[in-house]
């Protein structure tokens, strides 16, 4: 198949500009201890749902479908952005995030259909847990990776909330400038009356 038959695929949920603007204040400021890190641009920084991959373009309106039904009848979600942390573990740091509360069952129970419906399609399901967080960095050598992990909990992330109004399936062509994201469908999420 030729790479323009094939688009690379992920579900997410779009971070408001006002907490991106925090976020990227964390990272100018986390670059000051001189660790080699790759930091995700501010602008790209998104809630993952789920990631589909490199998918033939001919299924695309399939996958669209699938994520509309999934959204179908489900309300506005709030979601608190708080505290940092890092993957796998402070000591061997690879991925550098700010947490979401998964605590939330309305964001738990929004993956799991979105998950479930596009194992319908032919996507298999993600054999790990939903650990919803919002990739910021990822560590690309040793080098400073103490002072790093040090300034990261020292820095932390004060707790803020915004509304999930809609699910986003978002394709992403890799640059060599970095990842361009463009939106290939928005669904709204449902608001409640009070």
């Amino acid at each position: 198949m030729a790479s323009r038959d094939v688009v690379r695929i992920f579900v997410c949920i779009e971070i408001p500009e006002e907490i991106r603007n925090r976020i990227e204040s964390l990272q100018n400021r986390l670059r000051q201890t001189g660790a080699e890190v790759s930091w995700t641009k501010a602008a790209n920084i998104h809630l993952t749902l789920k990631f589909l991959g490199n998918v033939a373009a001919s299924r695309l309106s399939t996958v669209c479908g699938a994520v509309e039904e999934a959204v179908q009848g489900k309300s506005v979600i709030p979601i608190q952005v708080s505290q940092t942390g890092c993957f796998p573990s402070p000591r061997s740091p690879r991925v550098l995030w700010i947490g979401i509360n998964s605590r939330a069952s309305a964001l738990q129970a929004l993956q799991t259909s979105v998950q479930a419906s596009l194992a319908r399609i032919g996507f298999a399901e993600t054999a790990r847990p939903f650990e919803p967080h919002l990739t910021v960095g990822r560590v690309k050598s040793q080098r400073n990776v103490g002072r790093l992990v040090t300034a990261l909990v020292e820095e932390g992330f004060e707790a803020v909330t915004f509304q999930a109004n809609e699910v986003i399936v978002m394709r992403s062509d890799l640059r060599p400038t970095g990842a361009v994201y463009t939106p290939q469908a928005a669904i709204r999420l449902f608001k409640s009356a009070e």
